[in-house]
């Protein structure tokens, strides 16, 4: 069988790969580092029961107590009852009480603290004595990560203190002798420990807790801090999903088990909702990137350890974004620095490693890097062969990050990111001496490095600035057996300005400038022409040339404002405009609009509508394979959805979708007038097609034991044309899944063995469709059969399921961690339907399958 080599290239794109956010109203979750802990201002005495008064009775009641961001008590439970009356009194006297706000990376924000009070039927003292001396001090930390734990409860006979943001108390009046000291956290397990004190003297002591629960590791593992602007935004906290079974620890893959996110095969592409790959966009912290995965979907460009939150919204999003009209993901990095860490992390296809720390008190940097070692891993398993394979596929990649964040000022944060990522692919042949050898069949590689800075201040309470300027370098081969080749280099600059503006306390406002200019782009195809559709590849077509170094701008402005009008309803109405400067000079301006409605603190509506463009793919408007005339593509997109909270941890969210498509680039025949001459259209601004469906996340927040969610999407792809041939990849039509569920779920096991943990993942998905060949014929010169196609996905194929497990046993020292892990893809060895196999002739089909069992192992040390 006999292919064009555009269609070899767009089966490698489907094999490599080349990336929209609605959050919950969930429960407040400590996501930063907490610098400052609450302290009682306004004290209230409990009522003394008078049953218990009267019987001469005492007791201690301890409660968990919510604090909100301005100091006021939201929630209290009780978790150490006296009974006798006394739970009732603390828990009103708890509500009345006040706080100074804690702070969380510097800002005032709700945490949940351990409260105390004790009843005593003991006399005041006529007078107040002299304050007692300071005699016992100390510091929390966590045990493993040297993490000073804050607002943890310290008691030493009878004497009561929280600890700092710096994990520091300090108790006064403490009796000499042996005391028992209790430590007590929410989050960790409690410490009795026996100290002498001396008369006279301050005794120093360090605590360390064990982290007896995962619920501060996974608190946010699917649940973002809240803002009110967002309509279909998840955001996914870094912290410990490594454990998520499925995605080889990697933070970036867990939104490929969200709703709105097709099934890829290995290529690790975002497909959302029935979109291109293309036409969603990845970023790391709001800088646009050519992709978010290495070839084969293993792993992300960009080391985990390193980020704070994933962002994925699959569509209507804000205006900050622009020029894509399909769905968006932003990596949102964390400030390096909170204290010094190292890391190595070795499995059976690449290692890891990274290493942070606070050179001087208002400066962090950290560095990290990971390198595959597939390449050697394939030569060894051919050595070990009998018969080995006559072709084996050779990858390899790495990535590099560097972050460096400077607290300037109190209001100026200046950061620094320098990272890259480098792939490269080639199909090896086996010599007889059974080393691998590179063939000129088929090469690929791509590269890109990114620099920038950024300067946040703040200007005021109520404004804030927003700076970003950097640039970068990318390339990217392919060599397909002489018979396609393309070299591409790119140099850019990118930039961003934002303006943050609270006009009244109903009214915020954003505006800004976003964009990249491309100072030099140098591409090179040699090929030969795109069939026109319908038509079966000539053997004799002459190939094509193609070869330019040009410059290029692609530019955007925004504004966009949130409104409360009345309490709980934000209306967010926003336009953007930009333009594009290559081959072809587009501009367009979107109007958006967003509504939430927070009925109750449970139950929240929500929808939205806007208009969004892209230039269309740059090949479709180069003269030699295309049209320079096409127009910009544009989509309409519409989501209504709602959020209820069905109990404490669990949480439904279900969203309706509509996409419009329209001016997409389509195949032509067609014979025009171009510059005084009759040339072929190749393609014409005037495809169309909408995608629509249900979205729904049933999800149980992180309690400790268990964390997990249920997601299910209903979704359809279509396009308003079928026709064969003249494409350089499959559209959204060819991704039309109906049915895609996914059920996650991970689970401490502390009873069969502390630090144990175990997950699974569970995906069903209905099969892509295909376009089935009925018939071929010969091809006497090139002595091969060429199929005859129609363009019409007439066939689909079977469904998709898949099983996969993970088992993570974790080990933790004072001041260090060491962990193994044992994850298991594809437990069931399904041999899942990629795509359609034929015989020579096309006389009789079959298919090729996916991944097999796929197992791996790997070693965890941190320090």
């Amino acid at each position: 069988m006999r292919r064009s080599p555009f269609t070899a290239l767009a089966l490698l794109g489907l094999l490599l790969g080349g990336a929209a956010p609605a959050r919950a109203e969930t429960e407040p979750k400590e996501t930063g580092v907490l610098t400052r802990a609450p302290a009682v201002v306004e004290p209230v005495e409990p009522e003394y029961p008078e049953a218990a008064r009267a019987a001469g009775l005492t007791g201690v009641v301890t409660l968990e107590v919510e604090i909100s961001e301005t100091g006021e008590v939201t929630d209290a439970v009780v978790t150490g009852p006296a009974g006798q009356g006394f739970d009732e009194a603390a828990l009103a006297a708890a509500r009345k009480l006040r706080f100074s706000p804690a702070e969380i990376d510097g800002a005032p924000a709700p945490v949940r603290i351990e409260y105390r009070f004790t009843f005593s039927l003991s006399a005041p003292p006529a007078t107040a004595p002299a304050p007692p001396p300071l005699n016992l001090l100390g510091r929390v930390l966590e045990r493993g990560t040297r993490l000073p734990i804050a607002g943890a409860m310290v008691e030493a006979g009878g004497q009561l203190a929280h600890t700092d943001g710096e994990g520091r108390f300090a108790l006064a009046g403490v009796a000499d002798g042996a005391v028992q000291v209790v430590v007590t956290d929410v989050d960790h397990a409690r410490l009795e420990s026996v100290e002498t004190v001396e008369p006279g003297k301050a005794t120093q002591v360090t605590y360390w807790l064990q982290k007896t629960t995962a619920a501060g590791e996974y608190e946010a593992v699917v649940v973002g801090e809240r803002e009110e602007k967002e309509v279909s935004h998840v955001a996914i906290a870094a912290g410990e999903i490594r454990r998520v079974a499925g995605v080889s620890g990697d933070a970036v893959k867990v939104i490929q088990n969200l709703p709105g996110m097709a099934r890829s095969f290995l290529s690790g592409e975002m497909i959302v909702r029935g979109g291109n790959a293309r036409d969603t966009r990845v970023y790391v912290d709001d800088e646009e990137v050519p992709a978010v995965f290495h070839f084969g979907g293993l792993t992300s460009v960009y080391s985990s350890e390193l980020l704070k939150d994933v962002e994925f919204e699959a569509g209507n999003f804000g205006v900050r974004s622009g020029r894509a009209i399909g769905g968006r993901v932003n990596l949102v990095t964390r400030d390096p620095g909170e204290r010094t860490h190292t890391l190595a992390d070795v499995n059976l296809y690449h290692a890891t490693a990274l290493y942070e720390g606070r050179p001087s008190e208002d400066l962090g940097i950290a560095i990290a890097a990971r390198r595959s070692y597939a390449d050697a891993v394939v030569t060894r398993a051919v050595e070990s062969m009998d018969d080995p394979p006559g072709v084996s596929t050779a990858p390899r990649y790495y990535d590099l990050q560097l972050k460096a964040a400077w607290k300037a000022t109190p209001d100026d944060t200046v950061r620094l990111d320098v990272f890259g990522s480098d792939d490269r692919m080639v199909l090896t042949g086996v010599d007889d001496d059974q080393s691998l050898e590179d063939l000129s069949f088929l090469e690929y590689g791509t590269r890109f490095y990114r620099a920038g800075l950024r300067w946040d201040h703040r200007a005021s309470e109520a404004t804030r600035l927003r700076l970003a300027l950097g640039g970068g370098w990318q390339d990217m081969g392919i060599d397909a057996a002489g018979q396609f080749r393309m070299v591409q280099e790119l140099w850019s600059t990118h930039f961003r300005a934002e303006v943050h503006h609270e006009l009244a306390p109903r009214v915020k406002l954003v505006t800004g400038v976003d964009g990249q200019w491309y100072p030099r782009v140098k591409i090179e195809v040699d090929a030969p022409p795109i069939p026109p559709p319908g038509q079966v590849p000539s053997p004799t077509a002459e190939t094509r040339r193609f070869a330019t170094t040009m410059d290029g701008l692609e530019a955007g402005a925004f504004v966009e404002a949130t409104l409360e009008p009345v309490d709980g309803l934000f209306v967010v109405p926003g336009v953007r405009a930009d333009v594009h400067r290559a081959l072809a000079n587009l501009s367009w301006v979107d109007p958006r609009l967003a509504v939430r409605w927070q009925l109750r603190p449970e139950t929240a509506l929500k929808g939205a509508v806007g208009l969004y463009h892209q230039a269309p793919p740059f090949p479709y408007v180069t003269e030699e394979f295309g049209n320079p005339a096409l127009r910009e593509e544009g989509a309409w997109q519409y989501a209504l959805g709602a959020e209820q909270r069905l109990l404490p941890r669990l949480l439904l969210d279900v969203q309706l979708y509509y996409k419009r498509l329209f001016d997409l680039a389509l195949p032509s025949d067609a014979v025009i007038t171009r510059d005084g001459q009759l040339v072929a259209e190749r393609y014409r601004s005037a495809g169309t097609g909408r995608s629509y469906g249900a979205e729904l996340l049933l999800r149980w927040d992180p309690d400790g034991r268990f964390f997990g969610w249920i997601s299910y999407s209903l979704s359809r792809a279509e396009r308003g044309e079928s026709v064969a041939g003249g494409r350089l990849e499959s559209e959204g039509d060819a991704f039309d899944q109906p049915h895609n569920v996914v059920a996650v779920g991970t689970v401490e096991l502390p009873e069969l063995w502390q630090g144990l943990s175990a997950g699974f993942r569970a995906r069903y998905t209905s099969g892509n469709p295909y376009e089935p060949v009925h018939a071929a014929v010969y091809d006497a010169d090139a002595d091969r059969y060429q199929p005859i196609q129609t363009g019409a996905l007439t066939g689909r194929m079977p469904p998709f399921f898949q099983l996969d497990l993970r088992v993570d046993k974790k080990w933790t020292a004072r001041t260090w961690t060491f962990a193994a892990y044992v994850e298991v893809q594809n437990v069931t060895n399904r041999e899942n339907p990629e795509a359609a196999a034929y015989s020579f002739d096309y006389s009789q089909h079959g298919w090729y399958s996916g991944l097999p069992l796929f197992p791996s192992f790997g070693l965890r040390a941190e320090y």
